[in-house]
Parts: C-alpha cells; structure tokens; sequence
C-alpha cells in the first residue's frame, strides 16, 4: 500500500511520528489517531512506529494496543497479537475489538463476542469495516462463505453483526451478502437484478465502503458475462467517486481489478503496466492487505509463465490463509497453484492442489471460482476427472466441468501464455520498436540512434519478419498483445 493512497490526515500523523523517538509521546498520537475515523491500511504504514510500543505504553494507550494487534496480524504474526490482546484487562472493551479482528475465530465465538459487545451497551469503533477494502462482504475481513446456508433461513445469525457495525445500513450488507452467494453458486442473473436494484440507494444512503462492494460485484458480472466495454465506464466512476469522498485505499484493488478484466480481454499491455506500476512486491512489504492484489499477481505471473514465482507467493499465503480458516481464498488460492503446476508440467502437485480446491468446493459451493477461469482451470479438471477414474456419476465435478466449459468459450483468451512464443528481438531492435511505438519517423529514429536511415529500415525488416506483421502499426500493437513494450 503506497502512502499516496492515505487520507491527509494519516499522513501528516506519518510526518510526526518520523520525527519522534519517544515511545510514549508515539501511543499518546496513536491515542489520537485512533479515536478518529482512519483507513485500517493507515495502521500499515504506522507499524514501524506500533511495533515501537512497550507493554507500558499500551497500558497507559489500550486504544494503541488495537493498532498494535492489527499490524501484527497483517503481517500474519498471530501469536504475537494474542499476546499483545492477553496484556489487556481481561473482558475490556479494547480486548473484545481487537479479538474480532483475529484469524481462526469461529463465527460461532465472534457472533458471541459481538452480543456481549452489545450487550455492555457498547459499540465498536466506527472504522472498522467488512472488506478491508477488499472486493466482497461475503469474503472480506471474515470468510462469511461457512455461514452461507444460513443467511437465508437465519437471518438473525449475521444481523447482530451488522447491526453492531453499520446500524441501520445492516440490511444493505445482508442483501449484497446474499448477491455475492447467488453469483458463487452460478445464478449471475439473479445476482445482478439485486446487486443494480440496491445501487440506487447506497448511492442515497449508505458508506461509500459498501457501494464499492455493491458496483464490484455489478462490474465483476459484467466482465464475466463478456460485457467489458460496459464495466470499462463504471469502474472508473467508481474511482472518481472514491477518490471524491477520499476513501484512496480502495484504488489499488480497483486498479488490480482492472488489470484482471483486461486479462480476459487478452490486454497484456493493460496487465504488463500494472505488473510494473502497480501490482504489490511480496518480497519487500508482505501485508494481507494486499490478498487480493496477490491473487491477481499469480495470475499474471501464469501468464508470463513465472511459475515459481506462482509457487513462492502461495506457499507464503498459504499457512496464513489456512491458520485463518479463509477457506474462500483457500480454495482460489489451491485453483491458481493447479493451473500453473500443470502448466509447468507438474501434474501429481496440480492433482493435489486441484483435489484441495474440489474438497473446499464441494462443501461451500465456490462453484464459479473454478468458472471463472476458464481453458487453463477446465484442462487441470478434465485432467483430474481422467487420471482418477472418476465416471459421470460424479454430479459435482460434471457441474463444475460444463461451467468451465461455457467461459472458457467465451474467454478463449484469457490467461493465454504471453510469454512463451515471444520472438527473440535483439537490444537494437528492441529500442527501435520502442521509437516506432512513439510514433517516431525512420529519419528521426536514425538521429536518435545515431544511424542510417537505411539501417533503421533493415532493423524494421527485422522486427516485421520476427512478429509476422507487415507494418510499424501491426508491429506495436503485436509488440503490446505479447507485453514486449
């Protein structure tokens, strides 16, 4: 998370704290900074000065003691929150938030722990959100998907919740909630008829956090159903209504989100910019934050046909994700893994993952997170279908074959290898096609280069012949599709 994308607020807090050694003087502004309304990836960028914090400081500052917790858990340390959340009296109002917030808490103890909050009369504070700023309610700061039999004949189950967090705006969330299970369980029409009939509310009445929630789910429906040009107009509206009330955290999913949907496209010019603008670096700030943007990333290295890279970020997410009983993301994450071990020519590891994803499935009906994508998803479990001898009588998976059978038709280009046939062009020809791309003519190429003329248009021969393309314009936007420039 880039510090532009924080509120004013937080980051002029930022600019103190880089001029304050005093430990105490820190927990006294985060006293502060947390009574007021905050980004939760503000807690982010303050976790050099957090982890700064003594047990004193926290028991002097029991509101820098939920800061403290939830940088740790972001950065996947559990064990060390807990213990920071054991330093708190025991039953406290402080103690009680920060518990929510834990991963692997059964919702049968977080829904207890949010009726005895209520039942003290009290409130948690008011930045705390379902998403994280992530694309979903059913699968945002907690995987709801356990519970999801439940959100129609038990309403109740989830409503505590949702009053206790966002009052009278309760009743949006549980229908968005309810949009989100009717997708996954491959009902896109009904989804979208309840998701657009909401919009028109949230946009009177509720916190931008959900709207976003509400027009992801609309713009995701339509990318899927092949609709992009029409999503294309929304999402940047979305952005500049974001950016309007000063909620910047959301844009790095937003943008994330886009480079997905332009993989479906086949856009790898779209993927390649945000692959090097914006996509996170897992090996310099990991933060869980950050999960969906991973999960886009792994995408994209399947692409490039970076299939360690696949294989490093999972097995870094995945004990958090399984620690944290995600089993939602669980299930995405073992599907990506299949995908790009059997593109790598590892296909016992893609049985395996494929199997894990299939057991989740089954049980919580993720049934299009396997739709969703497409050939390279639908090879591994025709593959897995023919390796263990199952026969048609296997209703699940024949369902889940036919479902990836129609988006792999529709998307026949999504997640094609854009690397694997790429032409070796030399580091001349490279920087020429760079000029070309820039609209630059042969006699201005040979100044820059210090070249004939003649000479440039033997290196354009040349690049022409190893794309198979006729001329400068089909050479770039054939240079663009293969993510070359």
């Amino acid at each position: 998370m880039k510090v532009r994308y924080l509120p004013q607020a937080d980051r002029q807090a930022l600019r103190k704290l880089r001029h304050m050694t005093d430990t105490e003087e820190m927990a006294a502004l985060f006293d502060e900074v947390l009574r007021r309304p905050f980004s939760i990836h503000a807690l982010w960028e303050y976790r050099k000065w957090f982890l700064m914090l003594t047990p004193e400081n926290i028991k002097n500052h029991p509101v820098a003691a939920m800061g403290q917790a939830q940088v740790l858990i972001l950065d996947g340390k559990i064990d060390k929150a807990r213990q920071v959340i054991s330093e708190l009296p025991l039953g406290s109002y402080y103690q009680d938030i920060i518990k929510m917030y834990l991963p692997g808490l059964s919702k049968e103890d977080l829904f207890a722990l949010v009726r005895e909050i209520k039942g003290k009369g009290a409130t948690p504070v008011p930045n705390m959100t379902l998403t994280a700023a992530r694309p979903s309610v059913i699968n945002g700061v907690w995987d709801f998907t356990p519970c999801i039999d439940r959100l129609s004949g038990k309403k109740e189950y989830v409503m505590d919740l949702l009053d206790i967090i966002y009052g009278e705006q309760a009743g949006y969330i549980y229908d968005i909630m309810q949009a989100e299970v009717m997708y996954w369980r491959d009902d896109c029409y009904g989804a979208l008829v309840k998701v657009v009939s909401l919009i028109p509310f949230l946009k009177e009445k509720a916190d931008m956090r959900i709207l976003f929630v509400a027009l992801t789910l609309e713009i995701y429906i339509m990318v899927i159903n092949g609709q992009a040009e029409v999503a294309a107009p929304l999402m940047e509206n979305m952005k500049k209504q974001l950016k309007e009330t000063g909620l910047n955290e959301f844009l790095p999913n937003i943008d994330a989100m886009s480079a997905w949907g332009a993989m479906y496209d086949g856009d790898y010019e779209t993927v390649t910019l945000w692959m090097r603008d914006g996509a996170p670096d897992e090996n310099t700030k990991f933060c869980m934050l950050d999960l969906f943007r991973y999960m886009v990333k792994m995408r994209a290295y399947i692409i490039q046909g970076k299939h360690l890279a696949v294989t490093a970020l999972a097995m870094r997410l995945l004990p958090l994700l399984e620690g944290g009983e995600r089993y939602m993301d669980d299930c995405e994450l073992h599907i990506i893994w299949a995908m790009s071990d059997y593109a790598d020519e590892r296909k016992e590891e893609a049985l395996s993952h494929i199997e894990a994803a299939l057991r989740l499935s089954r049980k919580y009906r993720y049934d299009r997170l396997f739709a969703d994508e497409g050939q390279r998803a639908l090879d591994v479990l025709r593959y897995y279908r023919k390796t263990i001898g199952i026969d048609n009588d296997d209703e699940y998976l024949e369902r889940i074959i036919k479902l990836t059978e129609k988006s792999a038709a529709m998307h026949p280009r999504y997640l094609k290898a854009q690397l694997a046939n790429t032409p070796k062009l030399t580091e001349t020809e490279m920087k020429v096609l760079r000029l070309l791309a820039e609209l630059y003519t042969n006699r201005q190429i040979a100044d820059i280069t210090g070249t004939a003329e003649e000479t440039v248009k033997k290196h354009c021969k040349h690049i022409f012949a190893k794309l198979e393309v006729k001329n400068r314009h089909q050479a770039v936007q054939r240079a663009r599709e293969l993510g070359v420039i």
